[in-house]
């Protein structure tokens, strides 16, 4: 199986289990109890926390540990009453109390000049450095900037970036990141939240004292130690992840210049995108009958967010961006992970490309589209 939605989620990677696994047998204790063997389970949950602030370019201490993404970014959106955000944005910013959407450009990156409009009277801004559909990265420096110049304060949802390009956090304009191990090879229910040294923060989640009072609740220690790993090993990996854009690319031009196809388009064609992600519109095919056709004959990728994937509505994302909704409904995406090979894009461009003849065959002007049904 070819396995291609790994911004959905990616497997969990050898050493990063086998590195889980002591703690949950042996050294299973909870760290915030004072004798010895619960001492050496805090003492490793120290050291995962300074693998993934090393990921991040941060201080150990400005790691909040959570359950993953979404809390982190829920806990970062709380700091804000009033809180602006491209309107491509993950779920987990859009559906916060006090958001409110700021036009994208077609290519998915944020309209300039829309976002300075509009930042005046919100205390927070809030955006993903990649988004999470598309892989299409947003300018940091220039969006972050204009927000603080309004008076707002920063959140980056790092939550799809982390790992897969270089990260300096404290080089970025701004106060929140918020990250998710089981994008990076990690084990899910797991993140964290970085806060800017110095940042007024309130804490979200409160009753105990973990986390130095920043985030309530016994810590998910296995989870933690897995994230450690992941982020080691995905700061190793730096240079395969810039590797995977010329794979990502042959896959493509390949089905781009091929003939047999009704001309496939990129969404998010002309602005920076993550090296791994290929979002594909293929004219006049479904993508909901392309995906049941690629899964049995071996290849899985997605028609969106896999946190979107139950309802009914085409991608918020891509008609954000100026697609209508057949056209939203005719796009793939392909999420590389590190250990794809050039031997899995050669298949893949097969799979895809016999995938899409097969419904081109059956359809007509007079049948229209034609959906695929599996039982």
């Amino acid at each position: 199986m070819i396995y291609w939605d790994n911004n959905a989620t990616t497997c969990v990677a050898e050493e990063v289990l086998e590195a889980m696994l002591p703690y949950l047998q042996g050294s299973f204790f909870n760290p915030s109890a004072a004798y010895g063997p619960a001492k050496r389970v805090r003492r490793a949950v120290e050291e995962a926390r300074e693998q993934v602030a090393a990921l991040l370019g941060v201080h150990p201490g400005e790691i909040i540990f959570t359950s993953g993404g979404t809390e982190a970014t829920n806990t970062a959106l709380a700091q804000f009453t009033r809180t602006l955000c491209p309107a491509t944005e993950h779920p987990a910013t859009l559906r916060t109390a006090g958001t409110e959407p700021c036009p994208v450009q077609r290519n998915g990156t944020v309209d300039a000049a829309a976002w300075e409009a509009l930042l005046p009277g919100h205390d927070g801004a809030s955006f993903a450095l990649a988004n999470h559909e598309t892989g299409v990265l947003q300018n940091a420096e220039h969006l972050g900037e204009a927000a603080h110049r309004a008076g707002a304060r920063v959140h980056l949802d790092i939550v799809q970036a982390a790992g897969k390009i270089p990260l300096r956090l404290h080089e970025l304009p701004a106060e929140f990141a918020s990250v998710s191990a089981h994008k990076l090879h990690g084990p899910k229910g797991v993140g964290a939240l970085y806060v800017r040294c110095g940042t007024d923060y309130h804490p979200y989640q409160t009753g105990g004292a973990q986390e130095d009072r920043r985030r309530a609740g016994t810590e998910n220690v296995p989870g933690i130690i897995g994230f450690g790993k992941a982020a080691e090993l995905a700061l190793q990996a730096a240079e395969r992840y810039a590797g995977l854009a010329k794979l990502r690319d042959t896959f493509e031009q390949a089905l781009l210049s091929n003939p047999a196809l009704p001309g496939p388009i990129i969404n998010g064609a002309g602005a920076l995108r993550l090296p791994h992600v290929s979002n594909l519109r293929f004219p006049g095919i479904p993508a909901q009958s392309l995906t049941l056709l690629l899964e049995p004959a071996g290849l899985i990728c997605s028609a969106g967010s896999a946190c979107t994937s139950a309802e009914p509505e085409p991608s918020h994302v891509l008609r954000a961006m100026g697609l209508s909704d057949t056209e939203a409904r005719e796009s793939l995406r392909f999420s590389l992970s590190r250990y794809c090979t050039h031997n899995e894009i050669e298949e893949g461009i097969r799979l895809v490309t016999a995938a899409a003849q097969k419904v081109l065959s059956v359809q007509s002007a007079t049948t229209g589209p034609v959906l695929v049904y599996r039982p």
